[in-house]
């Protein structure tokens, strides 16, 4: 038997937001080891650069995961 949709759907949307939980932990260890310290290469302005850029970045991919659950849902909603 093929699966379908229908009997894993629901899986695959809640991988999707396991996805962006994963991206928001990977986002908070990135700024963490980002941050400026005594001694370190990287003052705050490129620190905040940096962090402002990997967070568009991050946005996006959470924002698509979301966006694709949400659309998987839907359908498994109008299939009863």
């Amino acid at each position: 038997m093929m699966p379908t949709m229908k009997t894993h759907g629901r899986l695959a949307a809640m991988g999707a937001y396991g996805v962006c939980a994963g991206v928001v932990a990977l986002y908070a260890l990135f700024v963490w080891v980002a941050m400026p310290a005594p001694g370190t290469g990287i003052d705050f302005e490129h620190s905040m650069i940096t962090m402002t850029s990997v967070a568009v970045i991050c946005a996006a991919l959470i924002g698509a995961h979301v966006a694709m659950a949400r659309q998987i849902m839907g359908y498994l909603k109008d299939q009863g």
